[in-house]
């Protein structure tokens, strides 16, 4: 039988520049005070490291070992954990959202595509070239990192492959944060699909962040919206909105794309 309901668990933390074992820590604690046994964990985006463009190569010979701890609690809690992390590539650094199912595997690992050139990220990471879509409980699900709710083609273009739900990782500023959370309603509507997003709270070396994760519904209208403070926060998402909204709205049936 197909799921009808899926609880998200949004990890809302502070990040310790450069330091993982200290954010893994830190991660493990707050997800203890999660009593919901979430069917998905999201992790803000750099979780385990913060911008830390110096130290990139230490970082990102940490990634495989926060992966396997990542593999550890997944199979514990019988849930998909995901997040971002500094990885290497053919000595390229990536933003890499990877995604870990129950059984402890690694399921996606999207590059970011959109790098943000305000933070000069482009200068240190190399840009993802293929867009993420992948099987969540059932659903498929696709994966967004921070800048990219900013370009709503490539929200558009995971809804139009069948994506339902959207799971956005963020470290997205104060200054800002009126911009967050409307774009992140707009995906939802335009899209008609769920959008969970985790965002870093707290201050950091350069930028105050916000805060705000939150899940959106089909309508657009806010399921969680986390309070100002770290912690684990949770909600259960109503998959038959997905359909009902679609069909009273048939925005899919009235798309004119040979005219776009």
């Amino acid at each position: 039988m197909p799921r009808k309901t899926i609880n998200i668990t949004l990890i809302q933390m502070n990040v310790a520049l450069g330091k993982p074992e200290n954010n893994l820590d830190h991660f493990q604690q707050l997800l203890d005070t999660d009593k919901t046994n979430p069917d998905i964990i999201l992790l803000p985006e750099l979780w385990s490291s913060g911008y830390d463009y110096e130290n990139f190569t230490r970082l990102a010979a940490t990634t495989p070992y926060i992966l396997e701890q990542m593999a550890l609690t997944a199979q514990n809690r019988n849930t998909y954990i995901g997040g971002s992390l500094v990885e290497t590539d053919n000595h390229l650094f990536y933003n890499t959202f990877f995604m870990i199912d129950p059984n402890g595997q690694q399921i996606a690992a999207y590059r970011k595509i959109h790098l943000f050139s305000l933070m000069e990220e482009e200068k240190y990471f190399a840009p993802g070239q293929t867009l993420c879509l992948i099987e969540v409980c059932g659903l498929p699900v696709g994966l967004m990192t921070c800048y990219d709710i900013r370009f709503p083609e490539l929200s558009r273009s995971l809804t139009l492959k069948g994506a339902e739900l959207l799971l956005v990782c963020a470290q997205w500023p104060k200054p800002r944060a009126a911009h967050w959370q409307t774009l992140l309603k707009a995906r939802a509507i335009e899209n008609q699909c769920y959008v969970a997003a985790c965002n870093r709270i707290g201050k950091g070396s350069e930028n105050q962040y916000p805060g705000h994760s939150a899940i959106y519904d089909p309508w657009g209208d806010s399921v969680l919206t986390a309070p100002q403070r770290q912690g684990a926060f949770s909600a259960t998402i109503d998959l038959s909105k997905i359909e009902q909204t679609r069909t009273t709205i048939a925005c899919y049936n009235d798309r004119r794309p040979e005219i776009y």
